[in-house]
């Protein structure tokens, strides 16, 4: 499929649709690196952890529709959780993140995302993905790639591997994949889309609203 992209926090929202997608997953799996990756090829290792919730805009060429896409980063501390799952709410798409070199993180994929994301989450076909991050920790992995595989499929779910801290000579096809998968079944579900008219109308309207957060790999 064909693809374009243009992003930004300020991006105009001249788009036919809008999906949302959200980022979550336990503190310091690395949701706001693969970000910070993905629209300005950048890797901060001494980020700190993200307070509230903030998002990105991009607009994708998917063949014959153009889509715009909220990226929303979330805090994975759980003391952020009533705030982080209102934002579940609408979303087409979800980016459920873990750390291949903390076990610990996929079991909270399980034991508390997972479930906030059935609690949460108002679109039955919304799309989820599993990505397994810090991949280049290759000496310190605990998850291998088929557990982590497996439990993409137990729960249906996509499943991708990624490195925020591992560059790229062409950073938007390397980290951009990360949501492309993601982006193309969403543009491809006529009713799932749908759901989004209401939000492109108040968007063109009102205009993005930022929210403000304290950035770090959280």
């Amino acid at each position: 499929m064909d693809r374009q992209e243009l992003g930004g926090r300020d991006a105009p929202p001249s788009v036919e649709r809008l999906a949302k997608v959200i980022f979550a997953g336990g503190a310091g799996v690395g949701k706001t690196c693969l970000l910070s990756r993905l629209f300005s090829d950048k890797f901060d290792p001494s980020s700190q952890p993200t307070i509230g919730c903030d998002f990105q805009f991009k607009r994708y060429q998917v063949d014959d529709k153009s889509i715009g896409v909220t990226l929303w980063d979330t805090a994975g501390s759980e003391r952020f959780s009533a705030m982080t799952s209102s934002y579940f709410r609408g979303a087409h798409g979800i980016i459920l993140v873990y750390d291949v070199t903390r076990r610990d993180t996929l079991d909270a994929l399980e034991n508390h995302w997972l479930k906030e994301v059935e609690a949460y989450s108002t679109l039955p076909g919304a799309i989820k993905l599993v990505v397994g991050n810090k991949i280049d920790l290759a000496d310190e992995r605990q998850v291998t790639p088929e557990e982590g595989a497996a439990f993409a499929r137990k729960h249906g779910c996509l499943y991708q591997e990624a490195s925020a801290a591992a560059s790229s000579d062409a950073p938007h096809d390397a980290h951009d994949a990360l949501v492309w998968g993601l982006i193309v079944h969403i543009a491809t579900d006529d009713e799932l889309l749908k759901s989004s008219d209401h939000d492109k109308l108040q968007l063109e309207k009102n205009g993005p609203k930022r929210r403000h957060k304290k950035w770090g790999c959280c």
